[in-house]
């Protein structure tokens, strides 16, 4: 198979899209294709990153943000609708000047459902295929809605193991599937490799908790303030990743406490590896980036993100993690409740580049 020009492009709504995409991409680049990436803002910091020397391209996200109230989430982003429109309509033009100027052979779009050109193979990637809404028929209705429009795809592929050994429960695995291909690709993590080669420091000192913060704001700050102020109390060392890569001046720390603006895949899996509980929000990639470490997790989901919401019951219920709702969360509890509580292990399945290379030799081909 001749190499191919590749462009892919993540969602900039939470970090995970960005971080799930570096699997992708080198696996992407190991089987000698070009890739570029189009991105801004922390989404890009984190990719240069991963590939400095890779092909990037200056495109604007969706710039949605939550709200401080959970029952006002739906209504919230009912609101923003229209920005969210208009992001789609201009990735769409967006994305056919770049074709006119760099003739890619390949499109993926990580949830960006502008992101398809209709004369190039275009793949889109979710663990979504059933999105969990207030109430079952919009849940169903918006199913049909997303189908419909992803039969401007060639292809899904979905970040997970297909049938009961899953990962994401109903949100990857629905009764319903779409009628365009799809490809169930494994797990996507970033750090996987990160755990293989990584060297024991013996001289680090051991962390009570490593908390994780991310999405958009204002949620993203409270959870920072939450484990912060919570950690402080404690009188064991502990980290908070802040999850603002563009931010380099933000940091703090205490006697027992640091903050950190952002950390590089590499340096976060040596300060996961020395926390004894790892506190998290529920995002589904952030919840499969960290499987491979076999780590505690307790997990306080974005209060009105109903994915989060059921992720984080699922995992509970699988004994794969706690499950916490940040308006009851109190750190002293949730450490005795995760003491207390009968953990096992996730499935993980990592992604073959022998499988990524049949899926790009079919949708080529077609």
């Amino acid at each position: 198979m001749k190499p191919l020009s590749i462009c892919i492009s993540p969602l900039d709504w939470g970090l995970g899209h960005a971080t799930r995409c570096i699997p992708i991409i080198h696996a992407l680049k190991e089987l000698g294709h070009t890739v570029y990436i189009a991105t801004e803002g922390h989404h890009e910091v984190i990719l240069k990153e991963a590939f400095p020397d890779a092909h990037f391209l200056a495109l604007r996200g969706y710039h949605v943000r939550y709200t401080k109230n959970r029952s006002l989430f739906f209504a919230n982003i009912f609101l923003q609708a229209p920005k969210v429109l208009w992001s789609i309509i201009n990735e769409y033009w967006w994305l056919k000047k770049m074709q006119d100027r760099y003739h890619f052979d390949l499109i993926i779009a990580d949830n960006r459902v502008g992101f398809y050109h209709k004369k190039v193979p275009s793949v889109f990637i979710t663990h979504q295929l059933y999105m969990i809404m207030p109430f079952g028929w919009a849940s169903n209705w918006f199913q049909k809605l997303q189908y419909a429009w992803m039969k401007r795809f060639d292809a899904c592929w979905v970040p997970d193991m297909e049938g009961p050994n899953n990962l994401s429960g109903k949100l990857g695995n629905p009764v319903s599937q779409p009628t365009i291909p799809l490809w169930y690709m494994g797990c996507l993590s970033r750090l996987h490799s990160a755990v293989r080669n990584q060297t024991i420091d013996i001289n680090a000192v051991p962390l009570l908790f490593l908390g994780i913060v991310s999405g958009p704001e204002p949620q993203r700050t409270i959870l920072e303030q939450l484990l912060w102020e919570a950690g402080n109390t404690q009188a064991q060392p502990f980290v908070v990743v802040a999850g603002l890569p563009k931010n380099e001046q933000y940091h703090k720390a205490t006697e027992t406490g640091t903050l950190y603006h952002h950390l590089s895949g590499a340096a976060l899996a040596k300060q996961i590896a020395n926390a004894e509980y790892i506190i998290c929000r529920g995002g589904y990639t952030s919840l499969m980036e960290l499987i491979p470490f076999e780590k505690k997790l307790i997990i306080i989901p974005t209060p009105g993100q109903t994915e989060q919401e059921y992720l984080g019951k699922y995992w509970q219920e699988k004994g794969w993690a706690i499950c916490i709702a940040q308006h009851e969360f109190n750190l002293s509890t949730a450490l005795q409740m995760a003491r207390q509580f009968n953990y096992s292990n996730p499935p993980f399945s990592e992604i073959s580049c022998e499988l990524l290379a049949s899926q790009l030799k079919q949708l080529t081909l077609s």
